[in-house]
């Protein structure tokens, strides 16, 4: 399984499309995402109000945050309800 975090831009906001257990969220993810988009708060990253993951660590290469994802709120699709 990968740990890209994976994102596409749609209008007002962002759409999560990969979010894996764990991922690295690189600093260029960081410093693009707005206020609604990304919310930091301690410890713990919301991304879009669906996504949460605890920072674990910083790694160096790539330069990003190392995080666990700890809740997944994003709707199921229908066939795995």
């Amino acid at each position: 399984m990968s740990d890209e975090l994976t994102l596409r831009r749609v209008p007002g906001g962002i759409e999560i499309l990969e979010a894996p257990h764990s991922a690295c969220i690189s600093l260029e993810v960081l410093h693009e995402a707005c206020g609604h988009e990304m919310q930091v708060h301690g410890d713990k990253i919301t991304l879009a109000d669906q996504v949460v993951y605890q920072v674990t660590a910083w790694q160096a290469s790539p330069p990003g945050l190392r995080c666990f994802l700890i809740e997944d709120r994003r709707p199921r699709p229908e066939g795995e309800r």
